[in-house]
């Protein structure tokens, strides 16, 4: 795999063509595995894309007693697998983005596995392929980089400076995420 997802937040519109690209996915069961997420209901409309952040030691892997969340030689967190999955729903509560989820009536867990049947042959997962707004890349490394060194001259332009200690600090560098 020699693209990367990229996010940049305040790009979302909303349209929600994300979660709708995701359901027709062909392993996905029609069970969308990204969601859109308001950043402040009560203060505004703005939304951003949610969807796994393939982290560098995924804590859903972490404490899955039934070592049923697999991870690829690409860093690709992987859903359950169902044979070994036994419902405990540990990965649920110890995921900090909340992405993998828990459907009671098939009592398995599924989340966002960026569509590795397409991402392994280096094509676009189906939220990156829809999104109209650029919220949602599929990129080479190069162009991430390229695009990080753009943001990060223009949050010194604009005085900003990054922030210590939060969750994102588990994203992998191959996993462009952006937000102001």
């Amino acid at each position: 795999m020699n693209k990367i997802m990229y996010l940049e937040f305040e790009r979302c519109i909303g349209c929600r063509s994300c979660q709708a690209a995701c359901r027709e996915c062909g392993d996905h069961d029609a069970k969308e595995r990204n969601y859109v997420e308001y950043v402040d209901f009560m203060e505004s409309r703005q939304t951003y894309p949610m969807l796994c952040m393939q982290c560098k030691d995924p804590a859903c892997a972490r404490v899955c007693p039934a070592n049923a969340i697999q991870i690829t030689e690409e860093g690709v967190v992987l859903s359950a697998m169902e044979e070994k999955c036994i419902g405990c729903r540990n990965c649920t509560f110890g995921c900090p983005f909340g992405i993998p989820k828990f459907d009671f009536e098939e009592n398995k867990m599924y989340k966002c596995d960026m569509c590795y049947d397409r991402s392994k042959h280096d094509i676009a997962p189906m939220c990156a392929s829809v999104c109209p707004s650029d919220a949602i890349r599929f990129i080479d490394y190069d162009e991430m980089m390229q695009l990080r060194r753009k943001r990060t001259q223009m949050n010194l332009i604009e005085g900003k400076k990054p922030q210590e200690g939060n969750k994102w600090e588990y994203v992998p560098e191959f996993f462009g995420v952006y937000s102001d």
